[in-house]
């Protein structure tokens, strides 16, 4: 009789468990990882994401194109990070970098080693190289607003207005993603406490000192779950890396050396908060202080004092404009310095310093990053001038967002320490001719509403 397990078709599990996950074709992987999370990727495909279909793209067939016909931008996100996985694992340095350019941004190779290094030491085992895969398909299901509603049908709650790592957690617990039933007890739990982490706490936007020393909180309760933090990092990194995946599928084109070194600072923050050496204050100030001296090592030859609240906002606003060299720092500081009122100056130096605590919480204002890049590049002639005008009506639009009025309070929860207001409804007016004309039009443009980022422990 001939043996029936000769016959049988490789799976997902069994290429990591026998070694072969790392040397297949890359499309025989593709085709693995769709036959094992059918449901998966069925809501990847509805997640929403805004792609700018103007960007070039490689020759051939995009990852979802090939798998399912179409393109999808969040399964081309995800997917390239389970190759990314292989890129780091197989010290493939050439493929991993291939189009990030130009030459200076390039992530260099101790940088890569470094990585490589993170994902060797902790991945032991198989099922800790299939736990983390597991991960990266399901991180952004949560953006799949029908997660929500089927949530809602089953519990009769509605989550939908909390962020889609809340959601993807609270769907975890009820049972509603089968991934994760293939994983050990301890894996499981394990990427739970992972999201759960990612609920309250974002890689990135901490390291574009987009959210509040309050927002840290998180990492200090993760003290006795280094295996947990470990996985969610080397999850997050795989995400980053992927995130250009929709634009160009062959490489990690987002993991640049600059966003490289903004998550290590973030890993040592983590690291230094879990391991009980410093404040949230104090691990979120590295952030700060490390892009000042990154700033400096390119000629930016002023000198700041984090102890300085007009100087600790100024800090700040150079990790949310993503500054990497000193030209664009003084685009930033002379926006800030010399073109707002003393009153707007004040309100937005105030709102940046802000911890976040039930009496006074802070305010996050989720994309500003984005947004300050958007303004800075829709320009005329794209000259410092034109870029300070722009760069200074997005920090009074971002003066008005930071201010929370007692009215504000009053519809919040109790206990509320970071409230976030998304700014991604002033896109069409960064993108609009007009602006490129006359920026101060961002003036009259309303602020967001308020939703929770952060409650204080007990609440």
């Amino acid at each position: 009789m001939q043996d029936q397990d000769h016959d049988r078709q490789p799976d997902l599990k069994s290429v990591i468990a026998d070694g072969s996950f790392w040397m297949i074709p890359e499309r025989q992987l593709l085709d693995l990882v769709k036959l094992q999370f059918p449901s998966e990727l069925q809501r990847l495909q509805n997640a929403t994401f805004l792609k700018n279909n103007n960007a070039p793209r490689p020759d051939g067939l995009s990852i979802s194109e090939y798998l399912f016909g179409q393109d999808y931008a969040e399964i081309d996100r995800t997917l390239v990070g389970v190759l990314a996985l292989r890129w780091l694992w197989n010290d493939d340095y050439g493929t991993f970098t291939k189009a990030q350019g130009p030459a200076g941004l390039i992530l260099k190779q101790e940088s890569f080693r470094w990585l490589r290094e993170i994902f060797l030491r902790n991945l032991e085992c198989s099922e800790d190289i299939y736990t983390l895969v597991v991960s990266i398909v399901i991180n952004d299901l949560g953006k799949d607003s029908n997660l929500a509603k089927d949530y809602a049908q089953l519990v009769q709650v509605d989550i939908s207005k909390v962020n889609h790592d809340m959601i993807l957690y609270h769907s975890i617990k009820v049972g509603m993603i089968p991934a994760l039933d293939l994983l050990t007890e301890e894996n499981k739990q394990d990427v739970l406490v992972g999201i759960r982490l990612g609920s309250e706490f974002n890689f990135g936007q901490l390291a574009q000192a987009e959210n509040a020393p309050a927002s840290l909180a998180g990492l200090a309760e993760m003290r006795g779950h280094d295996r947990a933090f470990q996985m969610r990092f080397m999850e997050q990194v795989l995400d980053l890396a992927g995130a250009s995946g929709h634009e160009d599928w062959t490489c990690a084109k987002k993991m640049i050396e600059p966003i490289f070194q903004s998550y290590r600072n973030v890993y040592d923050v983590a690291q230094a908060i879990m391991d009980d050496n410093v404040s949230l204050r104090e691990g979120y100030d590295i952030i700060l202080i490390r892009k000042l001296e990154l700033l400096r090592r390119t000629g930016y030859a002023r000198q700041l004092d984090i102890r300085i609240p007009q100087d600790r906002a100024l800090m700040r606003l150079f990790c949310l404009g993503n500054t990497t060299n000193a030209e664009e720092a003084d685009v930033y500081a002379t926006a800030f310095a010399q073109r707002m009122s003393e009153e707007t100056r004040q309100a937005l130096a105030h709102g940046l310093n802000l911890d976040g605590t039930v009496e006074e919480p802070a305010v996050q204002a989720t994309y500003t990053p984005a947004m300050l890049t958007k303004a800075a590049t829709n320009t005329v002639k794209g000259s410092d001038d034109e870029k300070v005008a722009a760069v200074s009506a997005l920090l009074r639009y971002l003066a008005k967002c930071m201010v929370v009025r007692p009215d504000s309070m009053e519809r919040l929860p109790k206990g509320v320490i970071v409230i976030e207001r998304d700014v991604r409804r002033i896109m069409p007016i960064l993108e609009s001719a007009e602006f490129n004309r006359n920026p101060d039009i961002l003036d009259r443009e309303d602020i967001p509403e308020d939703q929770v980022a952060n409650m204080a422990p007990g609440y």
